[in-house]
């Protein structure tokens, strides 16, 4: 029994060790925040932001690894953007959650991964819509990379953390009357004595991602000027029913965001009956929109 346990015991002092694994992939770093910075919106606006996650070979001989995309849920800040991914020409999926069904495109094939501490830079491209219907604020979200190997298992994992500011924006366009993008006219026709003159509806067309302000401020403090100087003819100037105050001049609180298509202030202009003389009369009415 003694023989038998020595042995043993020089078997195992003298066993040959496990050979190194040529391919042991790993992220260098366990996690990268990315800010998608100079963000704009618009009508067709995207924003855009380029970063890299590095790789790194802990084995000695060639090495190829899989890496896969997917919302971590729970950690949001605001509500969730449409954000997409892609690496040189190929289109990534992000996958819902880490459990769900790998598809066509959410598996990036990275060849190549070298060893040593650097490793390789794998560069990624986030895109985001940024179009009319956003909310301004900040935005967070996590996603999880997976390094998989060839059979699909999970070698490490990386949290990509990606940070938005959305600003608060707004934009304005006068509609129902005839003229160029930033100068707009109402035609009123002749102004008599027995009936007033109403316009034909018009309105300002309103986009925002925060809620806004509109406010009036009238050349003539809300009166239409003769041509000459030599008269005046008082009018009423009214957005959604709600008469404007032109002499000291007006601005309405919108207290909400406007939809994606837009939200349309309906404006209504209506002058006389009037003694007035012959002549053009005119005012000029600036409306501004500001985000609050």
């Amino acid at each position: 029994m003694k023989n038998f346990i020595k042995a043993i015991a020089f078997a195992s002092l003298f066993s040959t060790p496990a050979m190194a694994k040529d391919c042991d992939p790993e992220f260098t770093e366990a996690s990268t925040t990315v800010t998608v910075g100079g963000v704009n919106v618009g009508a067709n606006e995207v924003s855009r932001e380029n970063f890299n996650v590095r790789v790194r070979n802990q084995g000695k001989g060639r090495c190829t690894a899989s890496i896969r995309v997917a919302r971590i849920d729970g950690v949001n800040i605001g509500s969730p953007l449409a954000y997409s991914l892609r690496s040189g020409s190929n289109s990534i999926d992000i996958l819902p959650t880490e459990a769900s069904a790998a598809t066509a495109e959410s598996d990036f094939l990275v060849n190549g991964i070298p060893g040593g501490a650097n490793g390789r830079a794998v560069p990624f491209i986030v895109t985001v819509p940024t179009r009319w219907g956003i909310e301004a604020g900040f935005r967070s979200e996590q996603f999880l990379l997976t390094l998989l190997d060839a059979a699909g298992e999970v070698l490490d994992r990386h949290v990509l953390t990606i940070n938005m500011q959305i600003p608060s924006s707004v934009s304005m366009r006068l509609v129902g009357a005839t003229g160029t993008e930033t100068i707009r006219s109402i035609n009123l026709g002749t102004i008599g004595k027995e009936r007033p003159n109403q316009s034909d509806p018009f309105g300002v067309r309103v986009w925002s991602t925060s809620p806004y302000s509109v406010s009036f401020a009238s050349e003539n403090a809300g009166v239409l000027a003769h041509e000459a100087g030599l008269d005046q003819i008082p009018y009423d100037l009214r957005m959604d029913n709600m008469l404007v105050n032109l002499a000291t001049g007006s601005e309405f609180t919108i207290p909400s965001v406007a939809p994606p298509l837009g939200i349309i202030h309906r404006l209504s202009v209506q002058a006389g009956p009037a003694t007035a003389r012959a002549g053009s009369y005119s005012d000029r009415v600036t409306v501004t929109v500001s985000p609050l």
